[in-house]
């Protein structure tokens, strides 16, 4: 797969919302050296909370003395600086993640929540929705679409309070997926444009084929095709309503080869053309 990782820094100058909540960064990246770490009593950066979510692979994070294993589905949230320190271990290939770091007065009352709560290492569902938000903070960031302080602050609070609801009813929300079902899940999210089907998701779960596709069923109630499927038609409805690109660009931005076949999927699936899901019939 073509690599999409990067990261993007916010230096907004604008006090007045930013005191209220602000992004200082977001990224997606991949470390494959040992020598990747970081630790939490070196770091510059005052008054910075970082939420880091583990896509693929694994890390390890000491926070005040216990280790943890981040998993692929799994996170951790940190403040900066602080008695933590998260590396990549000698017994992990890689570890791939995509993190978001905040700051103001609301991400620093949020810290103290997930603090007082014990929820710095959370693992969070695939579904979930400060997952989803977090990706779709990165897209809008790497395509400039984050353009002042406003939009900036008015991000992270909505982050902010996603992250509150989750956290209130994890117990709740969470599904009992196996870690090999949302290795393939995260996959099938972050490389949905690309010509994966549920091979490349076997082969993200480590499982196989046979097997990752009966235990993918058994715990999701779907096929792995159907949740990609699902995934690509949610991305080709989001870009027919909101932008101007052209039945053949949505095609092939969700992984499909031209837009002869999104037509059968949407009038398979939804009973339309592209062109009346636009037109919002």
């Amino acid at each position: 797969m073509d690599k999409k990782t990067g990261a993007i820094a916010f230096r907004f100058t604008d006090q007045q919302v930013n005191h209220v909540a602000q992004i200082w960064s977001v990224g997606w990246d991949e470390q494959q050296s040992s020598l990747y770490n970081w630790s939490g009593t070196e770091r510059k950066d005052q008054e910075k909370y970082i939420f880091q979510y583990t896509l693929s692979g694994h890390g390890e994070i000491n926070i005040d003395g216990k280790i943890h294993q981040v998993k692929a589905g799994h996170a951790f949230i940190v403040s900066s600086p602080s008695n933590y320190h998260y590396y990549l271990p000698k017994d992990s290939e890689k570890w791939e993640f995509i993190y978001l770091t905040l700051y103001g007065n609301e991400a620093k009352r949020c810290w103290s929540f997930v603090k007082n709560s014990g929820n710095q290492f959370v693992r969070f569902h695939p579904e979930s929705t400060p997952i989803k938000l977090v990706k779709k903070i990165y897209d809008d960031a790497k395509e400039k679409k984050i353009t002042n302080a406003y939009e900036g602050s008015s991000i992270a609070y909505n982050f902010i309070m996603e992250l509150y609801v989750y956290l209130s009813n994890s117990d709740k929300l969470m599904e009992d997926w196996s870690e090999g079902v949302i290795s393939a899940a995260l996959f099938a999210r972050n490389y949905y444009q690309d010509e994966i089907g549920a091979e490349e998701m076997a082969d993200a779960s480590q499982l196989s084929k046979y097997h990752f596709t009966r235990t993918f069923k058994k715990e999701t109630g779907i096929t792995p095709i159907q949740y990609l499927t699902n995934i690509r038609l949610q991305k080709s409805i989001e870009l027919l309503q909101h932008t101007k690109y052209t039945v053949d660009e949505i095609a092939q931005l969700v992984g499909y080869k031209n837009a002869n076949y999104l037509n059968k999927v949407t009038r398979k699936l939804m009973g339309k053309s592209p062109g009346e899901i636009r037109q919002g019939k």
